[in-house]
């Protein structure tokens, strides 16, 4: 997923976050507001997850929402 896509999914994606990753702040969300970049740096400081770790279920997430991904599965992530 590049920029443009994360920032067309922002809204879904941040809907997605409130239930699934229960660590992000509102604070967070406001400094993400459709930045790819700030939505890594927020997440890895987070979740400890690495750039990789956070692009691969981002962009599961936005093949589902866009309907071309088959065989998706919801993955929780690790608390």
């Amino acid at each position: 997923m590049n920029q443009e896509q994360f920032q067309h999914g922002w809204v879904q994606l941040e809907k997605h976050l409130k239930i699934h990753w229960d660590k992000f702040t509102q604070e967070d969300y406001a400094l993400i507001d459709g930045s790819l970049e700030r939505f890594n740096r927020v997440n890895e400081q987070r979740y400890g997850v690495t750039h990789g770790d956070v692009r691969k279920a981002a962009d599961r997430w936005y093949a589902k929402w866009a309907g071309w991904y088959q065989g998706y599965e919801e993955v929780k992530s690790t608390s």
